[in-house]
């Protein structure tokens, strides 16, 4: 009750960018938590409870999306920057996750990283190992493609039945993204005394590496969590029933559009590149 209460949908709109501190403080709790009270499955742990802190705002947020969306639909007037907040305030959100895991994972002790994070690299280890199976093959790009459009599906379905449920799947890619960077910086760490200086030197680069196809990806994916979201609160409140609904509905397609178009461009650039 008191990590999702420290900010209001309402301040989520005015200034989205509050979110990355909020993700930091959100993944943060849940990556100690999870350490001293599941040290077990530290990594899986830390995702749930990291989600558990962040759904409850994002729901409200959502729920206050579809009605705004409707309300701007009986006005007449575009919905879409209406829309961009709350893509904002997902992007933001993710940043801060992955900012949080990366400080972690590079600045707790060798066996404790280990611990926090053995999920996530036992991921990243199956990824590498996919991915240089299948380096040369032809069918690398409709891999990729598949990959991202299932992810893209499961973003929408856990809003559409959990109402905020795709911020678990942002939170689990967020902690690999996160791990991955890490593991980067850090090899760079252990051959400089000077850590901190290291570390900021290559934050950039470090997540810069992902970032030039996943910035197409994130942003689909961001898209298919507001999908899930409005729908959600439509069946809840029983919006469906409304007769501007419909117009409502088309949105949600041109959204869902534009989401498939991103994870496309998204995996043209990763096998590519």
């Amino acid at each position: 009750m008191v990590l999702e209460s420290l900010i209001t949908p309402r301040e989520v709109r005015k200034n989205s960018w509050y979110l990355f501190f909020l993700g930091i403080i959100f993944s943060s709790s849940g990556i100690i938590l999870s350490i001293f009270v599941f040290p077990g499955n530290a990594g899986i742990f830390s995702v749930f409870l990291t989600t558990l802190a962040a759904a409850p705002l994002f729901i409200l947020l959502l729920q206050e999306e579809e009605l705004l969306s409707i309300r701007l639909i009986e006005k007449k007037q575009p919905i879409f920057k209406n829309n961009i907040d709350i893509i904002s305030a997902f992007f933001f959100l993710f940043l801060g996750f992955t900012i949080s895991c990366i400080l972690w994972f590079c600045f707790l002790p060798e066996g404790t990283f280990n611990l926090a994070f053995n999920e996530q690299l036992n991921e990243i280890s199956s990824i590498q190992s996919i991915a240089t199976g299948n380096i040369a093959s032809p069918g690398l790009f409709e891999t990729v493609l598949k990959n991202n459009l299932r992810v893209l599906f499961f973003c929408m379905l856990f809003s559409l039945i959990y109402g905020a449920g795709a911020v678990l799947i942002l939170a689990w890619n967020a902690s690999v993204l996160g791990t991955a960077v890490g593991l980067f910086i850090r090899e760079k760490m252990a051959s400089d005394s000077s850590m901190v200086a290291v570390f900021l030197s290559n934050l950039p680069f470090g997540l810069g590496q992902y970032m030039f196809h996943g910035a197409f990806e994130l942003t689909a994916y961001f898209i298919g969590s507001l999908i899930g979201g409005i729908l959600s609160a439509s069946i809840v409140r029983k919006s469906f029933t409304n007769r501007n609904f419909f117009k409502l509905f088309k949105n949600i397609i041109f959204l869902l559009l534009i989401s498939i178009a991103l994870i496309f461009i998204a995996a043209i650039i990763e096998v590519n590149l």
